[in-house]
């Protein structure tokens, strides 16, 4: 998922005290939300007061969303789609993992190359139609005939997937079988005992072919420019265990303004920017590591515009030598700031996945050297300025670090040129700009390395450098044949590759605010998504004080 929640002025305000917050919230979190005592939740849930569920309100970045599952890829558009939309599988609220969704079970071949998947006969779309084994393969076949849908490729390990995305074969010619009305066979290339975890994703969501009609625990009620409002469905297969009748998603006016709504107890739950001098209770913040990394990344000549003729041009930048030049000489102390997590490499740190060397400190003079070898090799004059575009928006550098950034270049002969983009536009123009590096935050979106790894597969079309590696492209293929622990090994190699070829900048993994009181919310629990399915949410009564009034004399 791309990160499009640009909470920039929460975030320098909360650093002015992260180090007495963080530190209070990670003692206060076991005693909030131990495990055992979330879990326990599910068997007082009858308890739930229906009087308190009438609305959930939830204060978020101003943004108009694409809320077409197949198409968008925003980390703040999956939030609703949690409670529109639904697949085979969903998210655990508390761990992530798979759970059954729309599929009630399924089966694995003896060779794992075949996958069968029975629907629960309780499975409905909002209109009170039937969802089949034809509904999911409709929607699937719909993914992959969508041009430019950013998960489409993920589906590419169905026999015959690729090739009817790109037009090579017929739809008759892709894996996708309806055996029956409740059972669907899925036929793989490969082994894929991750494909669970993927079918999580909102992209691979049951859909009909009214855009107003879901498969999830709600439905579009209204959307304006202030508003996003969703009415509970009554024809959801779960409906009796979703308990609110209304969650209204309302566009932030202000740090100010969010920080008033929450104080006065008129909204449930803020993920906009907030002005944390203003919250009276500062144990609402909750800061969280995400599953995620924020960094700069080139961008080839493959993936640019070609010129009247078609031809594509070339540039410096297509070659590893150049970007390594400038990875040595990235001030990465200055660019990095003080970041509570700083990354040096690409994935995420995960148990058992071996460590990768990365990125850690500046070298002027091996930058130099480099640079030098590079010129050399590709017959560059050494006086020859090159020029290095890199495609902004005003929340990814400050002036001074832009200028820290150009006058670490200059002993190089690069000259950084910057190029500002509305924060609107920035994520969907990247394809077709003509830049050389750009920014991205990028959430995970499965509990696995392949969930970053993937972007710079050439195939994926979540790849929006151009660029492509045989030998990278070989491991991630030859991973998903193997054991777990030789997976891990094949994935870090192909990580290391990628490092090697210069072409990101890892800077830091992004942490996550969200300010709600947990003694009032139920069904929310901190998560390295940053996702809360709507369909657990609820409100809790309040706790009744004890007042001692009795009068002595």
């Amino acid at each position: 998922m791309k990160l499009n929640k640009h909470s920039f002025f929460f975030a320098l305000a909360f650093m002015a005290f992260a180090g007495f917050s963080f530190a209070q919230n990670s003692e206060s979190q076991h005693e909030e939300l131990d495990l055992e005592e979330l879990e326990k939740e599910g068997e007082n849930l009858s308890e739930v007061d229906p009087e308190l569920q009438k609305n959930f309100i939830i204060v978020e970045p101003p943004r108009i969303h694409e809320l077409n599952p197949q198409i968008t890829s925003y980390a703040s558009d999956s939030q609703i789609l949690t409670g529109l939309y639904e697949g085979l599988f969903s998210y655990n609220p508390l761990t992530l993992e798979p759970q059954y969704a729309i599929a009630k079970d399924y089966k694995v071949s003896r060779d794992k190359k075949r996958m069968q998947f029975i629907i629960r006969d309780e499975a409905c779309f909002s209109n009170g139609e039937k969802i089949t084994a034809q509904s999911v393969r409709d929607s699937w076949i719909s993914l992959l005939s969508t041009p430019d849908a950013p998960y489409a490729s993920l589906l590419d390990i169905i026999r015959g997937a690729a090739e009817f995305r790109r037009g090579e074969v017929p739809e008759s010619e892709v894996g996708i079988y309806v055996n029956d009305e409740k059972t669907l066979s899925v036929y793989l290339t490969r082994p894929a005992n991750y494909l669970p975890k993927v079918l999580c994703h909102a992209a691979f969501s049951v859909i009909h072919r009214n855009p107003m009609v879901f498969s999830g625990a709600f439905v579009l009620e209204e959307q304006n420019e202030k508003a996003t409002i969703l009415k509970k469905n009554p024809n959801y297969w779960d409906a009796k265990n979703t308990h609110m009748e209304q969650i209204t998603f309302l566009q932030s006016e202000g740090a100010d303004q969010s920080a008033f709504l929450f104080n006065d107890g008129l909204v449930d739950w803020v993920i906009a920017d907030l002005n944390p001098d203003k919250l009276l209770n500062k144990s609402a913040i909750r800061m969280d590591a995400e599953f995620g990394t924020a960094y700069y990344f080139f961008k080839t000549s493959y993936s640019k515009k070609s010129d009247e003729y078609g031809v594509k041009k070339t540039s410096v930048w297509d070659y590893p030598e150049f970007r390594n030049a400038v990875l040595e000489a990235v001030p990465w102390d200055i660019i990095r700031g003080n970041p509570i997590v700083p990354a040096t490499t690409f994935v995420y740190p995960l148990p058992g996945y071996p460590t990768v060397q990365g990125f850690d400190y500046t070298d002027e003079r091996e930058a130099l050297s480099k640079m030098n070898q590079a010129r050399k090799k590709y017959d560059i004059p050494a006086d020859q300025k090159l020029k290095l575009t890199f495609e902004l928006t005003k929340y990814v550098l400050s002036e001074e670090k832009i200028e820290a950034f150009k006058k670490a270049l200059e002993p190089l002969g690069v000259e950084l040129v910057t190029k500002e983009v509305p924060v609107q536009t920035y994520l969907p123009g990247v394809k077709t700009s003509d830049s050389d590096l750009f920014a991205y935050t990028w959430i995970g979106d499965f509990a696995d390395p392949l969930a970053f790894l993937e972007l710079f597969s050439s195939t994926s079309t979540l790849n929006d450098s151009g660029w492509s590696n045989s030998r990278y492209d070989e491991l991630l293929e030859k991973a998903a044949s193997v054991g777990e622990t030789e997976r891990l090994k094949l994935l870090s190699e192909a990580e290391t590759i990628l490092l090697d070829n210069g072409l990101i900048i890892p800077l830091y993994h992004p942490v996550s605010f969200n300010i709600l009181n947990l003694a009032e919310v139920g069904g929310w629990a901190p998560n390295s998504f940053d996702i809360h399915p709507l369909k657990y949410l609820y409100k809790k009564a309040p706790a009744v004080k004890k007042v001692n009034n009795v009068v002595r004399f």
